[in-house]
């Protein structure tokens, strides 16, 4: 009965051992494949980023109405 049971231990370790291998495989082949995809929309994303860029003058009236609600 011991060796039944440290059969069916090998085993099983065994088979988690294979399935945390063939997710690193897995990790490691997407690594390869996202890193020949081609990147769409990347100029208009940081078109985007740029305009949403604030001036000073609204910078300072932002924290003009945080500091005004702080009062109240």
């Amino acid at each position: 009965m011991l060796t039944e049971g440290f059969i069916i231990m090998v085993i099983g370790m065994a088979v988690v051992f294979v399935f945390l291998g063939i997710l690193v495989a897995i990790m490691y082949a997407s690594r390869y494949f996202i890193k020949y995809m081609p990147i769409e929309n990347q100029s208009s994303s940081m078109e985007i980023a740029k305009s949403q860029e604030a001036s000073p003058e609204e910078v300072a009236v932002a924290v003009a109405a945080i500091k005004k609600f702080k009062l109240k």
